[in-house]
């Protein structure tokens, strides 16, 4: 009795540090990422590295986005560029075509590649010239300038194209290199001088930059629906096949303590404004990883269970209900409430649904009586013994009361 009293004791000590860490766990990500945001305009120590990626705003290397890990179906909000994706891939060597999709993934809304081409090769773990080759491919099947790495890039794509097709004379490309600001300023003289050719000829070459260049390599881009949100869980398929769960943490937002310069360290009044700012940016960090962690354990385990739910639909849900997973997973059945609640899943082939519809104990039941009462009309007492057949043994008056539930009138009619 000491030894609980004791260990009881330190539990209850712990618990303002474990409710403090736990302060994220309730919020969705909509709300989540607000309270990033404000927390990084707010705190001077706290910021942000890498770009989002355009499927699902994580920063830094995305797997589910890249194309190395794909999931089963496709999802228009992860990959913009399908159509050039299609183009190219009649374009590139089949022993390449792994690298396409990742390739695609870096183009931004520009078309422009938002890493060196090795930089790329280097993150996804593929091969310089497996790179190299969807590089060309990409840029033979789609408009001129696309997958370059900067807009003067572009533009002297787009110049040099001009200039093998006869619409410019061969100076527009040095006038690209070397001279956009004074395209920009309008400084003809200047221009003459460096390239020796005449003013004339100068005004004619900006009038033709002006019209026929743009810092966009234009894409065509399928109709899109509107983006979803951003889930709170992600599962998506590993390379054996696996089910795997990722959940946005602090490395997700891409946050970090800011490097503070010497100068600064060494004032006792600036270092001191900083250590506070420090100490909410890692309070921050810490609370965002706990969240992710918890979320992600019982995330994970839901997933593992209802892996047949995911797979096949309804028919495969097995009964789980949170008081069941809190037991498995040693944790109160409220920390696991406040896991599901208004939290959302992505699913392997793109679709989000709440993360609750992993949770239930008829799930299975009623899919199949829906089933049912679609194929005619079905007194309760069929219902009943073709749910044994299928396993499932349920009472006539809880039949009745699921077949209420869905709105199906007694003998397998559908309520208006």
């Amino acid at each position: 009795m000491v030894g609980l009293e004791l260990r009881t004791r330190a539990e209850l000590r712990a618990v303002p540090g474990l409710v403090q860490s736990l302060r994220l766990l309730p919020l969705g990500y909509d709300a989540l990422a607000g309270a990033v945001e404000r927390a990084l305009t707010d705190n001077p120590m706290l910021e942000r590295s890498g770009s989002a990626c355009p499927g699902c705003g994580r920063r830094g290397t995305c797997r589910r986005c890249s194309g190395v890990l794909r999931y089963a179906g496709r999802d228009p909000t992860v990959t913009p560029f399908d159509t050039l994706e299609a183009a190219a891939a009649c374009e590139i060597r089949s022993d390449c075509r792994v690298a396409l999709p990742v390739v695609i993934s870096h183009l931004n809304g520009r078309g422009l590649l938002d890493a060196e081409p090795e930089e790329i090769a280097t993150a996804h773990d593929l091969a310089p010239n497996v790179v190299a080759e969807a590089v060309r491919a990409i840029k033979a099947a789609g408009p001129v300038g696309v997958a370059e790495t900067s807009v003067v890039d572009l533009l002297l794509a787009q110049a040099r194209d001009l200039v093998t097709a006869g619409e410019a004379a061969p100076s527009i490309v040095e006038l690209v290199r070397d001279h956009l600001e004074a395209v920009a300023a309008g400084d003809t003289a200047t221009v003459a001088r460096e390239l020796k050719i005449s003013a004339r000829k100068v005004e004619a070459a900006f009038r033709l930059v002006r019209a026929r260049l743009r810092p966009v390599a234009v894409v065509e881009v399928p109709e899109r629906p509107e983006t979803a949100r951003v889930p709170d869980v992600f599962v998506y398929r590993s390379r054996s096949g696996d089910l795997e769960v990722e959940v946005p943490d602090s490395d997700w937002f891409g946050l970090g303590l800011a490097d503070v310069p010497p100068t600064l360290k060494a004032d006792v009044d600036a270092s001191a404004w900083l250590g506070g700012h420090e100490r909410a940016a890692r309070d921050l960090l810490r609370q965002l990883d706990t969240r992710a962690s918890v979320l992600r354990r019982v995330a994970t385990y839901l997933v593992d269970r209802q892996a047949g739910y995911i797979e096949r639909g309804a028919a495969a849900h097995v009964p789980l209900t949170r008081t069941d997973v809190a037991a498995e997973l040693g944790l109160h059945p409220s920390t696991v409430s406040r896991c599901v609640a208004g939290k959302t899943l992505r699913r392997p082939d793109g679709e989000i649904v709440p993360l609750a519809d992993l949770l239930g104990g008829a799930v299975a039941i009623k899919a199949r009586i829906a089933e049912l009462a679609a194929a005619g009309r079905v007194s309760d007492a069929r219902l009943c013994r073709a749910l044994a057949d299928s396993g499932h043994i349920v009472a006539r008056r809880t039949v009745a009361k699921y077949r209420a539930e869905l709105g199906i009138a007694a003998g397998g009619l559908r309520r208006t």
